[in-house]
């Protein structure tokens, strides 16, 4: 007995020893489980993290449970993560002990409003001549992008002012911005949100692991099969802004126990909406991919998908016609054809992409990947075309009353008879009037019979096509070279060949239509060789090409593209503080080769002697680099070579509970791109002037704090962007003609701040949202232009200055008690400046504000609510009317009134918005859901708010021929009150 004691006493010091040793040292565990009912989640990915460091992992087992010992006392942050439900983030104190967190309540994913993309892909494939498209900012638990991602997209908000080419969007670790424009293709893979929704985001400046990336964040869209959500997704969406109904279905099976996963992702698009008449959808998309994994270090998969379809596309119009109408939805591009509602302007679209990569972990600190990606497939759209006949689209400014009649009489424009007529028409909305006149176009081409009997188009459809091949290489590593620093890096290379032209759509009743340029024709009508769109064609066969449906015509050319990459990333890690530094370096080039020779630029015969026909010698040149050479519009141009580098640095520091401050900057060395470097690719060789690379400078600085379910950022940014090139042709009235204008040395700067934030209130499940961007986004310099004829080798300025692009002068004045206006002068007699008006990159607000409130149930029940802020959103500006020759006016003489008319800049009235959602989940038997969300935006129906625009390029002369007016600028406005309702059962 005295022997047992002895032992249990022993036994008792030895675990109080044990204690004693162990006191300073705990752990944490717990159940990961559905916030409602409480079903256990197993695979869920825990990490504990202390002052930026990570600390632990664990994953649940089948019943939900984790355990995570041996760790020293301290404050902890505990991230859970799994998929098809919200990140959690939970701070944990350890004191020595094993803390039971007993439940981690989960929240799912599918409660959350399931906003469609489609919105982005129509940006995307815009062709109106203004760049417009809106930032899209992917989801991520940042709270500025969680809110500002679609939130904002209705106003077409672009993210701290910066252009849509700006933001750089992957999949699978390649690199999908268009190759000639540089714009996001989210119409690539619309319609697939399912298998396109797991996805890694970077903000700013920051350097990710699949990519370099510039100064507007990083997108990775992972779309391999094993990152779709397991199981099987059935949804229908309505909505009253896009089209009527949205079909998908979704299955993933995970990954299987014999390595392999496999998902596939369909939906359809289709209708019209409830705002504007001759938009609608025709598309379908799939996505079909299967993965596999060799034992433990091996994973090879195959994805395919595309989005075919046909898309009804918006005009935008003179307020003038909005007016007349009644309605800021108007849209000129439809007419009724046998009583049926026609759009003219069509997208057309069908660009499969295929991915086959390959990942390798040797190591547990070690990996790498390499993937193909290839894209091919057509894209066009159709337009109207016309020979010999007048304009048909109801809105040309020939139609309108103020053709006929200006109160001013300056403007030469006095018929009160024709004004009240043409008012009238409009007003009464007379089909044949205010819309497409499709019958009359048919009856003109049935009429315009030839010698031979057969009708001879004057009017017909066009489509302009954009066809890519696109190939790339990619290939990237991380190496966990030790526990405080990381290597990733990566290369990749680009082969691009698109082919521009187009293809007779529709003859419109006629039998045939002629291949020769109309514009050619009109200065030229003697020469006919100098007319013809084909001139080998016409010297083969002795006239002009007949055309008929399907053919292509008009113009025809490969852009060529070559890019190679190589970068890397060194990364720090000494607990709190964290340091990076990432460099890249590329080659780039392109040219153009032209497949048809076009009788205005010929070029030369192939002994290198000038192109005569005739008598006519058709060889005209250019001087380039103080050379004479010849202008060629088939066979390769020349092929320009950029050589980029850019660097980047990070510095963060992480505290204790969930605060952390971090900085990121950047220098970046980027090539022009295709479309802006030629001055007429659908005629000519020629590049433009002064081309050089694009030199931006970027910082930031932000303060993050999340924890205990704050989540709260601020961020202050400066950009500085520097030697843009800009292209664009126009008609231009002081010519005569139609124009080339290339401008180059385009600076801007962009700076501002940024929060987001939400924070949770005393009642549970209840928080209050809010995001601002507030910015200040000018231009800074006087760019330099060249203006060229484009049916000749006229230069009609040669690298002249464009003196009021990045302000103009507003003069002091005043006014008599009579309200005349007098500008007050100087002893010298010179006009007295009061200020310079600046001036403002354009189509986005620089201040947008967000404030809502979010209650979540235990139920599953969600309900939001938010109020929106829009203010300082200006019009994008026509160089044109920037010019001495625009401001001074046909007389030369300058004038202040000329000045701060012609020069000033337009800036939208705020806006004030109101949306609602609402959306419920139910569970059967713990297997199976479903759900419905509803979401309604603009609830006050404000139809008055200007999401864009773009000014004309036209002048009109004056009768006393002392000045210009300008044509009146276009618009687009948001729709009215729109709902969103999507139903959905997962299983």
């Amino acid at each position: 007995m005295i022997k047992k004691a002895l032992l249990f006493i022993a036994a008792l010091l030895c675990s109080f020893a044990l204690f004693a040793q162990r006191s300073d040292w705990g752990g944490v565990k717990g159940t990961v489980v559905n916030r409602a009912g409480r079903a256990p989640i197993a695979d869920a990915a825990l990490t504990l993290s202390q002052n930026g460091e990570t600390v632990a992992t664990a994953v649940s087992d089948a019943e939900g449970r984790f355990l995570m010992e041996d760790l020293p006392n301290g404050m902890y942050d505990l991230t859970i993560k799994v998929n098809g439900y919200l990140d959690a983030n939970v701070n944990v104190t350890i004191e020595g002990y094993v803390k039971d967190l007993i439940f981690v309540g989960m929240v799912v994913e599918q409660i959350v409003t399931d906003v469609d993309d489609s919105n982005f892909a129509e940006f995307d494939m815009d062709d109106s001549g203004f760049e417009d498209a809106p930032s899209i900012l992917f989801g991520s638990n940042d709270p500025f992008t969680n809110i500002a991602s679609f939130g904002f997209s209705s106003i077409r908000f672009k993210n701290r002012g910066y252009t849509n080419e700006s933001q750089d969007v992957y999949l699978s670790g390649i690199r999908m911005n268009d190759a000639i424009t540089g714009y996001s293709p989210y119409s690539l893979w619309s319609g697939l949100n399912e298998a396109m929704r797991s996805k890694e985001t970077t903000v700013g400046n920051e350097v990710s692991d699949y990519g370099y990336g510039g100064y507007n964040g990083v997108t990775n869209i992972h779309a391999v099969p094993s990152s779709v959500r397991p199981g099987w997704r059935f949804s229908a969406l309505t909505n009253s802004a896009l089209y009527r109904l949205r079909l998908m279905a979704t299955y993933a099976s995970g990954e299987l126990d014999n390595g392999w996963s496999y998902a596939f992702n369909v939906s359809a698009r289709l209708g019209g909406n409830d705002w504007v008449e001759g938009v609608f959808y025709r598309n379908f998309a799939y996505y079909a991919g299967v993965e596999k994994k060799f034992g433990d270090i091996h994973r090879l998969s195959l994805v395919t998908f595309a989005a075919p379809g046909q898309r009804g596309a918006q005009n935008a119009s003179t307020q003038e016609v909005y007016d007349l109408m009644g309605d800021n939805m108007y849209n000129s591009n439809w007419g009724y054809q046998d009583g049926r509602v026609r759009n003219a302007r069509v997208r057309k679209t069908f660009e499969p992409v295929t991915i086959l990569k390959y990942t390798v972990n040797p190591t547990d600190d070690l990996e790498a990947s390499a993937t193909v990606l290839w894209r091919t497939g057509k894209n066009g759209y159709t337009a109207m075309d016309w020979y010999d006949a007048p304009d048909p689209r109801p809105d040309y400014y020939r139609n309108l009353p103020s053709y006929f009649w200006m109160d001013d009489p300056d403007y030469g424009r006095q018929n009160a008879e024709k004004a009240a007529w043409a008012q009238y028409a409009w007003e009464e909305n007379i089909p044949e009037y205010a819309h497409l006149n499709w019958d009359r176009l048919y009856n003109v081409n049935w009429n315009n019979i030839d010698a031979n009997g057969m009708a001879r188009s004057k009017y017909v459809i066009e489509e302009r096509r954009v066809d890519q091949n696109d190939i790339n290489l990619g290939a990237n590593v991380k190496w966990n070279a030790s526990r405080i620093f990381t290597l990733t890096g990566g290369l990749s290379y680009k082969w691009n060949r698109t082919e521009y032209y187009k293809k007779l759509d529709d003859l419109l009743g006629g039998d045939y239509y002629v291949n020769i340029d109309q514009f050619a024709e009109r200065d030229f009508a003697s020469n006919q060789a100098m007319v013809q769109n084909d001139l080998d064609y016409y010297l083969e066969h002795g006239a002009a090409q007949i055309l008929f449906q399907g053919d292509k015509y008009g113009y025809d050319y490969y852009a060529n593209i070559r890019k190679a990459e190589v970068w890397a990333n060194g990364a720090l890690d000494l607990g709190g503080f964290k340091a990076n530094l990432a460099l890249q370096a590329g080659y780039e080039t392109f040219w153009r080769d032209g497949l048809v020779r076009k009788g205005l630029f010929p070029g030369l015969n192939d002994d290198g002697s000038d192109f005569i026909v005739g008598d006519k010698n058709l060889t005209t040149y250019e001087k380039v680099n103080g050379e004479l050479v010849p202008i060629t519009s088939k066979g390769k141009s020349a092929a320009p070579e950029f050589f980029t580098y850019s660097a980047k640095l990070g510095l963060q520091y992480h505290f204790a509970g969930g605060h952390r401050i971090y900085a990121n900057g950047g220098y970046f060395n980027d090539a022009p791109t295709f479309a802006q470097s030629f001055i007429s690719p659908r005629t000519r060789n020629s590049l433009v002037p002064n081309l050089e690379t694009m030199k931006t400078v970027s910082a930031d600085l932000n303060y993050q704090y999340s924890n205990n379910g704050y989540n709260v950022r601020v961020t202050g940014f400066y950009t500085k962007i520097m030697d843009q090139t800009d292209m664009m042709s126009f008609y231009d009235d002081s010519q005569n003609s139609f124009t080339n204008f290339a401008m180059s040395g385009i600076d801007q700067r962009h700076m501002g701040i940024e929060l987001g934030f939400k924070v949770p209130l005393p009642v549970q499940g209840l928080s209050v949202e809010g995001a601002l961007s507030w910015g200040e986004y000018i231009y800074t310099s006087t760019p330099r232009m060249t203006q060229t004829v484009d049916n000749s080798a006229e230069v009609v300025h040669d690298n002249a200055q464009v003196p009021y692009w990045a302000s103009h002068p507003i003069f002091k004045k005043y006014t008599d008690d009579f309200g005349a206006v007098t500008y007050e002068t100087d002893v010298d007699g010179n006009y007295i400046v009061e200020k310079n008006q600046k001036h403002y990159v354009p189509s986005t607000p620089q201040l947008a504000a967000d404030l809502g409130l979010n209650y979540r149930t235990n139920s599953y029940w969600f309900f939001e609510i938010d109020a929106q802020y829009f203010a300082k959103s200006y019009l994008d500006m026509n160089p044109g009317y920037r010019t001495d020759l625009a401001v001074n006016g046909p007389d030369g003489i300058f004038t202040p009134v000329e000045v701060e008319y012609m020069a000033a800049q337009e800036e939208f009235k705020p806006v004030f918005l109101l949306n609602a959602s609402i959306g419920k989940s139910w569970y059967i038997d713990r297997k199976y859901n479903f759900g419905f969300s509803l979401n309604l935006q603009n609830i006050t129906n404000n139809r008055c708010v200007k999401t864009g625009g773009y000014e004309q390029t036209r002048l009109i002369d004056s009768e006393s021929a002392e000045r210009f007016y300008r044509f009146d600028s276009k618009y687009f406005y948001m729709q009215g009150i729109n709902y969103m309702l999507n139903l959905y059962f997962r299983f």
